[in-house]
């Protein structure tokens, strides 16, 4: 993903709602293969692009392929869950680097601190003192985990729905 790896896993199926949540334009919306995307996230640099796909039933991924994906509490309310994760191999430790986790309009905390999920960490390695690459492949283990499905070739192969957000939005 260039060295850049912005995601969010929402528990929904349904893309358009997604879209809604993230304030993308709803007539954007483009269903196409990760090369279009990436494609079409060079020729529209100054708005985030994200790709929105169902991931495993009742969750969704979205990810960014241009800009940063802003995630705001309110797209969470109505008892939405969003685990958020952000990488840039080039900063070696980022301040939010992790998994956040949103819930009905709020900004609960690091998933992996979080009682309710503390059982999918159990073997887990985090931190920067372990390594970098173990660190992300451990957040991305434990988004599978708690949503039944982790971000594979497969997933990466399937066509998905291309949004623009406007900067700004």
């Amino acid at each position: 993903m260039n060295g850049r790896f912005d995601a969010a896993w929402i528990d929904t199926e349904d893309i358009e709602e997604i879209a809604q949540r993230f304030r993308a334009d709803q007539h954007s919306g483009i269903l196409c293969d990760l090369e279009t995307a990436f494609n079409e996230a060079g020729d529209n640099a100054q708005d985030t692009l994200v790709w929105i796909g169902t991931h495993s039933p009742g969750w969704s991924v979205a990810v960014a392929m241009s800009g940063r994906l802003s995630i705001e509490e309110e797209a969470s309310t109505e008892r939405r869950r969003i685990f958020t994760h952000m990488h840039m191999d080039h900063i070696y430790k980022l301040p939010d680097e992790g998994m956040l986790y949103y819930y009905d309009g709020e900004l609960i905390g690091s998933l992996g601190a979080i009682e309710e999920f503390r059982h999918y960490t159990d073997d887990l390695e985090v931190g920067w003192d372990v390594g970098f690459q173990l660190t992300v492949e451990s957040f991305l283990t434990l988004a599978g985990r708690i949503t039944g499905r982790f971000l594979d070739r497969e997933w990466f192969a399937t066509s998905r729905v291309l949004y623009r957000i406007p900067n700004g939005a």
